[in-house]
């Protein structure tokens, strides 16, 4: 364990007049570190540490959002912090961050059983991508300062297991609960939190899906949705301010400007979320993480190809972002005009005032002078070698490097913290002509106070949200009981009113939605009326559930209700917060000639709640049935009843069929819509444009008959899973065969939206061991699209599933439902009891001798990806080599490649056909409108005057030019490009990455010429594989300038020359040796590839002699100099190619 530094209190006993007078949570800790003392099991932490490797190269090839995090959620956690001490049990420590996950130093969540400071959720981060180590806490304080809705920060040191893991930036978390801390909400569930996290939101079509709801047990986007497209459709700020708060969306725009953000909403599109406001309905938009500010990783390729300002300025705006306007800085986004450049007087008051309160040279140089002293012996600290010679906290040995000195931590205070702050303030006051002199005497007499965040007006007693709606046919009722009831006067009642339709409105009240089902068509007449027409054969119910987080009990539901046929008969249910159904009772002889008032007693149990109530046609034959002044008195009681009689009465007992659906015979149930064959019968295979995205099995395959198996592990929650990347399918019919090989199996149906928020859609109980047809109907909200099916072993208890014959009618409507959900069946028995008459409907016991088939629907408890399954699954079953050895002589041929790598191409091209796409055109000096720069790892780019990109890559940085063009979906084709290195020996890699963003490798470029030449790269992938984006790498990572031009792609083009390609192999004889060479037998001919001159191919590497103990997972490391450990042999479907001597990686096996 780390000796204790001795640290003097003086320096901790300073408090901080910057943030003085705001009562902040953290104002106990600010200037004070805190020591965070974790403890878990040893083998957590050398799971953390196997999970924490990832390179530079990890992240920009596969995302930042795609690799797993380590989670623990039993770790205990003494806090000291200003000689307090407190200990929690139960905290849940996560590996954070996004990016900043390829440094050496690794982040942290960490989320406590109970609140320290007010908070349970918090961040630590190491920020070492900063030097100075103050940008987070300075722009924390500064957002605080000025009155922004914001994040807390201060500095916290770690250790782990009783060893010293080194010193971070401590934090709290927006959460639902930093939400009901900051604007105190009245509802108990905050559901309208959206964090966008992993980047491109900007207020676009369709931008809103990179954007998640917070709140993991209401993963519904419609509220948010809703609002995007209001914001989209707003004509001007007046528009926008009845949507949003659009104050605190213009200072944090000011904020980004003058701290000089690369990483929030104007460049990258993340690190913020959107709440919306209980008080006035208002959308709130809230900031975090700022290591990458003033001016930290503002390159100025990020503006390269952005052209004229919106407001017609730009042509000049220079290659150093800190003398950038505003108009320079924000990326021309449409919404930013509406807000900023048709509202210019309001925005540079907001300038102003930010200018004063929080930002200038004289406030902030104090206040960095103070955390400059403060932190000064715990950068020291953190840049002392342990016993072992390690740096602290340093786990991740593939990530980049980095140390830290005192020296290079007041460098970068002194010469870019400040200097970018005194620039900036000088060219905001030029920008707006604001007087400096005026500016800096206003801020000396302002004094910051706490702010209040919940909007102004008194709070609702209700919160309107809107949530997507699933309607799911099968119900289960629970109790079974029957009154009859009759029309008379109301009983007297208290409790608390909950209108669903009142009187005279002509809707259905927002804090409530329409879940009916059934229900051909509705409409509110003119006397305000809902007039349901309720299909026959369906079950149908008028059904309508709680939007918000109100939760029921015990009551009255009064209804006025009318229908077109004699003898019709409604079954009031209600449906608990745990999706269980409760059958009340039935009201019978419902009037045909007027509106009549009926009341039905609910009477639950105390710890039952509910938030859903359904009328449903108990007959199911099929009426029209009009509603009016619905609503519920939650807690009332009836007072009034008469005498008691004895009655005879008939039970009806709701039951469930066994077999949830009918199969299919000759007549399907839908009509309509597009179909997509997923499995086409007799096809053994899965359709074209369909992946395979399945896991939870120990193998899969197709039978004779064309069935595809699965054979489930238990205790993985197994699933076969499909998804179409290019589609985005909407409500419909999903059609399957299927069977079991044992009785009692189960299934549980979702669908994946676009944005990968699962719904869950229904279950089939008790699946035939014989093949049958099932169809499951999927209704899903006009705005939420899916591409993934899947189909999920619900017992957990793992079994063989047969699949045939697996469709899906987009846009299908059912016609034909005999067979679903809610069948009641009428058992008669005679019994005499003795039953109050009132004039409301409240069970009563009866005893019944009825046998019954129930079936519970429960929603499954486990996710849906559980975590012991990666994300990217594969549909290849493992093969199970022989390796045999063998003596034999053999003449060894070399792949070389001449110094001279291709032939120019004049005249005549090496392609034929296809689609030109232009990334950068020759004579140019730009990339090609419709294209992104997605590079990474230099130190910079230009165009020199013969309209050459140059890039200067950055050693050990794998540095890369990289090309996005979003709206395309480019296929097999021909890349060329003209190129030159400034060194000998450089060498290129070249990959493609598909649209969902998982990267191929296509070929390489040994010994780039140190000349302009051209080179073609033929891109060989199958059919059914998309991509967008092409990428050029430093594949020796030593850092090179490359020079690029005239570079295009040909899609669909044919390769007709091949001589004169980019890999031109010459065969070089060698001396003939006697090798010991090993062979291994697999499905493939041979386990590895040369480049021929056919085809670019890759190399793979062999697998070991003594098989595989141990299996990489797909796309991750299989060897290489940077990852010695690695296992060559890859996780099903995947094979271990050789990217560059440093890396080797398991790539997908494309047929």
């Amino acid at each position: 364990m780390r000796s204790f530094l001795f640290i003097p209190l003086l320096i901790t006993t300073v408090f901080g007049a910057f943030l003085s007078g705001l009562n902040r949570e953290f104002d106990e800790i600010d200037l004070k570190i805190v020591d965070l003392y974790v403890t878990m099991p040893t083998s957590q932490v050398n799971n953390l540490i196997n999970m924490a490797q990832i390179s530079s190269f990890d992240i920009q090839s596969k995302g930042a959002n795609n690799i797993p995090d380590f989670k623990y959620e039993n770790a205990s956690v003494v806090a000291k912090w200003n000689g307090k001490s407190q200990t929690y049990d139960k905290v849940t420590f996560k590996t954070g961050g996004m990016y900043g996950r390829s440094y050496d130093k690794v982040g942290y969540n960490l989320k406590f059983d109970k609140k320290f400071l007010g908070r349970k959720s918090f961040k630590i981060r190491p920020d070492s991508g900063d030097a100075s180590k103050i940008r987070s806490k300075l722009c924390c304080d500064i957002a605080n300062r000025i009155g922004l809705p914001s994040i807390q920060g201060s500095y916290a040191r770690l250790y782990m297991n009783g060893e010293f893991w080194g010193l971070y930036v401590f934090m709290d978390s927006i959460k639902p609960s930093w939400i009901k801390q900051t604007f105190n909400p009245s509802e108990k569930e905050v559901t309208t939190l959206y964090q966008c996290k992993t980047g491109g939101f900007n207020f676009k079509a369709n931008s809103a899906y990179t954007c998640i709801n917070a709140n993991d047990d209401y993963q519904h986007m419609s509220a948010f949705n809703s609002f995007v497209n209001a914001a989209n459709n707003a004509k001007n700020v007046s528009e926008l301010e009845k949507i949003m708060d659009v104050d605190i969306f213009l200072k944090y725009l000011a904020m980004e400007w003058l701290i000089g953000s690369s990483d929030h909403f104007m460049i990258y599109g993340h690190n913020f979320d959107w709440y919306k406001r209980e008080t006035d309905g208002k959308w709130v938009v809230i900031y975090y993480d700022y290591d990458n500010t003033f001016g930290n990783g503002a390159s100025v390729s990020l503006w390269a190809n952005k052209g004229l300002n919106q407001d017609g300025t730009g042509a000049n705006r220079g290659n150093q972002p800190v003398y950038y306007s505003f108009a320079d800085w924000e990326k021309n986004i449409p919404i930013i005009k509406k807000l900023v450049f048709d509202n210019k007087a309001k925005f540079k008051q907001i300038v102003h005032d930010v200018l004063v309160q929080g930002f200038n040279p004289n406030l902030l140089n104090s206040r960095i002078n103070e955390l400059k002293s403060f932190l000064t012996p715990y950068i020291k600290e953190d840049s002392t070698p342990n016993r072992n010679g390690s740096l602290p906290g340093r786990i991740n040995r593939a990530g980049s490097k980095t140390s830290l000195s005192v020296g290079s931590f007041e460098y970068n205070i002194e010469n870019s913290v400040k200097s970018w702050i005194k620039t900036k303030f000088d060219v905001a006051c030029s920008n707006y002509n604001f007087s400096k002199t005026d500016i800096l005497n206003q801020s000396s007499k302002f004094n910051p106070k706490p702010y209040d965040y919940t909007g102004t007006g008194g709070k609702p007693t209700t919160t309107t949200t809107t949530t997507t709606t699933v309607t799911s046919t099968i119900e289960k009722p629970k109790t079974t009981t029957t009154t009859t009831t009759t029309s008379t006067p109301k009983p007297y009642v208290s409790g608390k009113r909950y209108d669903i339709i009142k009187e005279g409105s002509s809707k259905v009240s927002t804090e409530w939605s329409n879940w009916s089902w059934g229900v051909e068509s509705f409409k509110f007449d003119s006397q305000g009326n809902m007039i349901n027409n309720i299909n026959a054969g369906d079950w149908g119910a008028v059904s309508f559930k709680r939007s918000d987080t109100v939760k029921l009990g015990s009551g009255i539901l009064y209804f006025k209700a009318k229908a077109d046929v004699n003898d019709a008969n409604l079954q009031v249910l209600v449906h608990t917060t745990n999706d269980e159904v409760l059958t009340i009772g039935n009201v019978k002889g419902i009037s045909t000639t007027k509106m009549t008032e009926y009341s039905v007693a609910i009477d639950v149990a105390d710890d039952v709640k509910f938030n859903r109530i359904s009328i449903q046609d108990s007959t199911n034959k099929g009426l029209t049935l009009t509603l009016n002044d619905v609503y519920f008195m939650d807690g009332a009681t009836i007072t009034n009843t008469t005498t008691t009689k004895p009655t005879t009465t008939t039970t009806t007992t709701t039951t469930i069929k066994k077999t949830i659906t009918t199969a299919i015979a000759s007549n399907p149930t839908s009509v309509g819509g597009t179909r997509y064959d997923i499995i086409k019968s007799g096809d053994k295979k899965i359709s074209n444009g369909w992946e395979d995205w399945s896991w939870g099995f120990d193998s899969y395959r197709f039978d004779s008959k064309s069935n595809m198996e699965f054979k489930f592990t238990p205790d993985k929650w197994g699933a076969a899973s499909f998804k179409r990347p290019n589609v985005r399918l909407g409500s419909g019919v999903l059609y399957f065969k299927a069977k079991a090989n044992v009785a009692n199996a189960s299934l549980n149906i979702y669908i994946h939206a676009i944005d990968e928020d699962y719904i869950f859609i229904n279950s089939i109980k008790t699946l035939s061991t014989e093949m049958t047809e099932y169809s499951v109907e999927v209704k899903v909200a006009n705005n939420v699209k899916f591409n993934r099916i899947t189909i999920q072993d619900s017992t957990n208890k793992g079994f063989t599933l047969s699949l045939n014959d697996v469709y899906y009618m987009d846009g299908a409507t059912v016609v034909n439902k005999e067979t679903t959900s809610i069948k009641p069946t009428t058992t008669t028995t005679t019994t005499t009891i003795i039953k109050p008459t009132t004039t409301s409907i409240k069970p009563s016991t009866t005893t019944t001798t009825t046998t019954t088939t129930t079936t519970t629907i429960k929603p499954t408890t486990t996710s849906i990806k559980p975590s012991t399954t990666t994300t990217t699954t594969t549909s290849v079953k493992p093969t199970t080599t022989t390796t045999t050895t063998t003596k034999k002589t053999t003449t060894t041929t070399t792949t070389t490649i001449k110094k001279t790598t291709t032939t120019t191409i004049a005249s005549n091209p090496t392609s034929v056909g296809g689609t030109r796409y232009d990334i950068i055109k020759s004579g140019d000096k730009k990339i090609s409108n419709g294209w992104e720069d997605w590079s990474w790892g230099f130190d910079s780019y230009r165009f020199d005057s013969k309209s050459n990109m140059e890039f200067k890559f950055t050693p050990d940085k794998w540095g890369a030019a990289s090309f996005k063009r979003p709206n395309v979906r480019l296929g097999s084709g021909v890349l060329y490009f003209k190129a030159k290195a400034n060194v000998a020996n450089a060498s290129l890699n070249i990959y493609i990455h598909a649209i969902d963003e998982d990267y191929i490798f296509i070929n390489s470029i040994k010994t780039l010429s140190t000349e302009m030449t051209e080179y073609s790269v033929e891109v060989k992938v199958a059919n059914n594989v998309k991509f967008n984006r092409i990428t050029i790498q430093d594949s020796t990572n030593k850092g090179f300038t490359l020079s690029l031009n005239d570079v295009y792609y040909m899609d669909g083009a044919t390769v007709v020359n091949k001589e004169t390609t980019s890999i031109k192999p010459t065969t070089t004889k060698k001396t003939t040796v006697t090798t010991k060479k090993i062979t291994t037998i697999t499905t493939k001919k041979t386990t590895t590839t040369t480049i021929k001159k056919s085809t670019p191919t890759s190399i793979l590497i062999p697998t070991p002699a003594g098989g595989c103990k141990t299996f990489s997972k797909g796309y991750y490391a299989c060897g290489g100099l940077n990852y010695p450990d690695a296992s060559p042999c890859c996780e099903e479907g995947f094979r271990c190619e050789y990217v560059n001597e440093y890396y080797y990686m398991c790539a997908l096996i494309l047929y």
